[in-house]
């Protein structure tokens, strides 16, 4: 586990109603809600608005290349789940560096994963978590076969004419991901990697709410149903949409432009 915290520091109705006299009293209204919305609820599910709330807040992404480098494992586990992230990576026209790149994402097997989080937040409280307590006590616990933490950068701009955008937009600088070797042991590497891929390219809850939704994120969930062993048309509809999406606007028009985005893509023919 030593070897793998220094490398990984290294980043760093019925009848008719009776007659009625005229009233001056309004009726009650009800109102129904809509039928649930898959991609709304799966849009919904899996984005920040970053540190600002959600009026002034916005959704994070990549906005230059990325390096990713796993360690902690066998040596050829390393280097597959490295070679597939890439792939999963370039499959979504994001760009991945040469080999030899200096890493951007590290991704650290452990065979004690607390342990590990407890040494990495301790050494990178001021770095990796902006000293700020809720997003240490998320990546501490509780437990779970993988866990991460983007570090985000917010660039300031000239402020905008439209009052639908804002002076600053958010970027993704680098990333953490601690898999639990032990909890993640059953799923195939080739799904851990798409999973991987996904998590390193969202800035994405601690717990994304993804239930009954066929993404590559329910591949540790316990309902007992089959998961994905790929990311899904879902999945790649929404990454697409992510990162084309303005990134100064607001973050709920963000969602909502993500939401369209991502509508066309899953009309468009596979």
């Amino acid at each position: 586990m030593v070897a793998s915290t220094v490398l990984a520091l290294a980043l760093f109705a019925g009848q008719d109603p009776a007659p009625q006299q005229p009233s001056n009293t309004l009726p009650d209204i009800t109102v129904q809600q809509p039928a649930s919305d898959p991609v709304r609820r799966f849009v919904a599910g899996v984005t920040l608005p970053g540190e600002h709330g959600r009026y002034v807040g916005q959704i994070a992404r990549w906005d230059h290349r990325l390096c990713v480098d796993v360690v902690g494992g066998a040596p050829e586990v390393n280097g597959y789940l490295t070679a597939q992230i890439a792939a999963n990576f370039r499959s979504l026209d994001i760009p991945h560096g040469a080999p030899g790149c200096t890493p951007t994402v590290a991704v650290v097997i452990s065979t004690d994963a607390d342990a590990f989080a407890r040494t990495f937040t301790r050494l990178n409280r001021n770095h990796m978590f902006s000293t700020r307590p809720e997003a240490v006590a998320r990546f501490l616990g509780p437990s779970r076969p993988v866990r991460w933490q983007h570090l985000v950068r917010t660039d300031q701009r000239p402020l905008p004419q439209s009052r639908l955008r804002v002076a600053s937009t958010r970027a993704i600088q680098q990333t953490i991901i601690l898999v639990d070797a032990g909890r993640a042991a059953a799923a195939p590497l080739d799904s851990l990697a798409a999973y991987l891929a996904f998590v390193a390219l969202v800035d994405l809850p601690s717990e994304p709410s993804t239930a009954d939704q066929r993404t590559i994120l329910s591949l540790f969930d316990e309902s007992g149903a089959r998961p994905p062993r790929a990311l899904t048309r879902s999945d790649r509809a929404f990454i697409d949409a992510l990162y084309r999406v303005t990134p100064d606007m607001m973050f709920g028009l963000q969602q909502a432009e993500i939401e369209t985005r991502m509508r066309l893509n899953l009309a468009t023919p596979p």
